[in-house]
């Protein structure tokens, strides 16, 4: 492109990357109690007033380089002698626009993080040696082909290779006792289909799968590899037990998403031997220290696509799983034990926070502990008892928190994300309305920094995707801050269907999509306008997957919405059956599949009411998304489009479901923001 033609939106997008009173409970702003189901306070602050002359200037507003620009964290793991914590930091690289993951290291007591690795191909899954001086690592680096495991002493120096693989390794994890590698590997491809293949005869069978991931160990004196599993299955997550001898992991025949349902957790000799299966639906899990048992978080029934998670524990010799929180009305998270085996700690929504809560390892009530009054995620306990998890607040970014005892509030270790967090964003604050069946219902209200709070401000209804389970929180959240930083007010409501509220709220009525949801949304949105928070004649909604379907659904039901962003949405719940990488879940939602049930799987589509649209409407979706494939927003944008409705669709190489490339989440953001400056003035 010519520097003469960086005009209109090119123009827009170099710019970015160049430029650095409560009420009654149910009607309106309610307190928030540091108690289940409560809503934070919500005080709204003074007007911005002019900056003096000759005063600094305030902080620059939250736009879309510095959501591009926020680190994650992952892979926690304490040192044996739980004094260091290594972790992987994945880093949006807007020059490549790719993310890089690199593997950290803390020293709490020294108040010191050092980066281990800088390799653009990224590196995983880091381990500590039994005495604490050298890590293994997942890396493809160099002259790789594909992923090898590395050594790398804490002492320094460079990483090294640690011998040869004929095939891909996934993970890789150091046994306690210091003499095992864990670590698995992919099968290697027949013969036949490697020659095949060179040939270019290469047709892809759906359904056929010819490599699995299985679980091997190295021994590293003698340098003998042996091969633990074998089948027609995936094997992932594995980890060792405390005492060295044994290996648990998460084995599923397909790993497909839509056999999630299928997911068991398997136990292993370390030696060699049967493999045993636990018999229940797994998920994430931890050992005991004491090395008897396995706890996880997950449901109760293979076939059932829509229930609460609970908390299970298992005994590893013989026994069948307990379910520990069948009392316990929220969904809790992965499970970590206290360093004496007889206590299980996790993190659980519970309204718009996070809170810790306990439960005792052999049965007992359920006690929420601590309020983390934002959002938290997977405890990493030491074998010395002192906690790790990853925190964040509505305007503060994830950063990792040590505590020497999970109960107890986190010191943050990493400070990252702290050029956003320096930012100006606008603050969470909770806002509660009474739906139409006598419930209520609590959202988030996101305003600019320093409007007054009865000013009625042009206003965009952000909802969230899932449904189920999920849900507008207290923790980091770009998309609303980018939004406030353009200069909007944005409203998420916590509809039918969310997290935090009970199981009965989140399991709603089966197949009741666009039913008990939008009408919640909608009695949300009248009550910001009695409120006079949200201008009634600069309204806009948003979301993205089933945010993006509520979206699309209420535009087709209603015009009070002056423009629309829908994100990887849905508008064909028919064809969605066939083209989605899911479809258990919708088939149990709905009763049955789309020819045994076609008045509710129509009825509830979006394209069956489109004639009433008139509401203009930016459309993205990723060429490569397989959960909510491209042809439903093509079938929306062709609609549309047919309709004289004004509409932009733009799709994005490369990309799966939700885009990663920091480029093109650019592009999304500007894209949005010029969509709603035309349309909502």
């Amino acid at each position: 492109m010519s520097p003469h033609a960086r005009t209109g939106f090119a123009a827009l997008l170099l710019a970015t990357f160049l430029s650095s009173a409560n009420a009654a409970p149910g009607v309106g702003v309610a307190p928030r109690k540091a108690t289940a189901h409560a809503a934070r306070g919500v005080g709204v602050a003074a007007r911005k007033t002019a900056t003096p002359r000759g005063a600094p200037p305030g902080p620059k507003p939250f736009g879309a380089e510095a959501a591009i620009s926020i680190v994650s964290y992952s892979d926690l793991q304490w040192s044996p002698d739980g004094r260091r914590l290594v972790f992987v930091v994945a880093a949006p690289d807007t020059v490549e626009s790719t993310t890089n993951y690199d593997v950290y290291l803390a020293d709490p007591a020294r108040q010191s993080v050092r980066r281990l690795t800088r390799n653009p191909k990224g590196d995983s899954s880091p381990s500590f040696s039994s005495g604490g001086d050298t890590l293994a690592f997942v890396a493809t680096r160099g002259g790789d082909t594909q992923q090898t495991i590395y050594m790398l002493s804490l002492e320094g120096g460079d990483p090294w290779v640690f011998g040869s693989f004929d095939e891909a390794v996934g993970e890789v994890h150091w046994s306690p006792d210091g003499r095992y590698l864990a670590y698995t590997k992919n099968d290697t491809l027949p013969r036949r289909v490697i020659e095949q293949r060179r040939r270019k005869w290469d047709p892809t069978v759906e359904g056929e799968q010819l490599q699995f991931p299985h679980l091997w160990v190295a021994d590293l004196v003698t340098g003998e590899r042996r091969r633990l599993t074998s089948g027609a299955f995936h094997v992932w997550n594995a980890r060792w037990s405390p005492d060295s001898r044994s290996l648990a992991f998460l084995v599923n025949p397909t790993h497909l998403a839509d056999d999630a349902n299928l997911t068991d957790i398997a136990v292993v000799p370390a030696a060699g031997g049967p493999m045993r299966r636990l018999g229940s639906l797994g998920g994430d899990f931890s050992w005991s220290p004491d090395s008897r048992s396995i706890a996880w978080a997950a449901g109760a029934h293979r076939d059932v696509w829509i229930e609460k998670d609970d908390v299970w524990v298992c005994r590893v010799a013989s026994g069948s799983p307990v379910k520990l929180t069948g009392a316990f009305d929220e969904n809790p998270g992965t499970p970590a034990w206290n360093v004496t085996s007889d206590t299980l700690y996790f993190h659980v929504g519970v309204g718009v926070s996070t809170l810790l809560a306990t439960v005792p390892a052999q049965g007992g009530t359920v006690r929420l502990v601590a309020d983390r009054n934002g959002g938290a995620g997977t405890l990493a306990i030491s074998p010395a008892g002192r906690a790790a998890w990853v925190e964040s607040r509505a305007r503060v970014p994830d950063e990792i928190v040590v505590a020497d005892h999970p109960e107890l509030k986190g010191v943050p270790v990493t400070n990252l994300n702290a050029p956003v967090a320096a930012l100006a964003m606008g603050e969470a604050r909770v806002v509660r309305s009474n739906t139409a069946d006598g419930n209520v219902m609590e959202g988030l209200v996101y305003r600019p920094p320093g409007e007054k709070s009865g000013t009625p401000l042009k206003t965009i209804v952000l909802l969230h995707g899932g449904p189920y389970g999920f849900r507008a929180d207290l923790a980091f959240n770009w998309w609303p801050q980018f939004l406030v930083g353009a200069g909007y007010q944005v409203y998420m409501p916590n509809f039918r269907g969310s997290g935090g509220y009970g199981a009965a709220f989140m399991k709603r009525e089966r197949g009741d999509w666009g039913g008990q949801d939008w009408s919640d949304v909608m009695l949300g949105v009248d009550n910001l306008v009695r409120l006079g928070l949200a201008d009634p004649d600069r309204l806009g909604i948003a979301g993205a997957s089933y945010g993006g379907y509520l979206s699309a659904w209420g535009i087709t039901n209603t015009n009070r919405f002056k423009a629309a962003y829908i994100d990887r949405g849905i508008s064909d719940l028919p064809a969605l059956w066939g083209q989605s990488d899911t479809h258990q879940y919708r088939t149990y939602d709905f009763g049955g599949r789309p020819w045994e049930e076609p008045a509710r799987w129509r009825d509830r589509s979006p394209l069956t009411g489109v004639g009433n649209a008139r509401t203009p409407m930016l459309i993205t979706v990723g060429d490569n998304d397989a959960r909510t494939p491209i042809a439903q927003s093509r079938a929306l944008y062709e609609s549309l489009k047919s309709l004289g409705v004004p509409v932009q669709f733009v799709h994005y190489p490369r990309e799966g479901h939700g885009l990663r490339e920091p480029r093109h989440r650019a592009d999304a953001m500007l894209r949005s923001k010029a969509w709603f400056d035309r349309w909502l003035q």
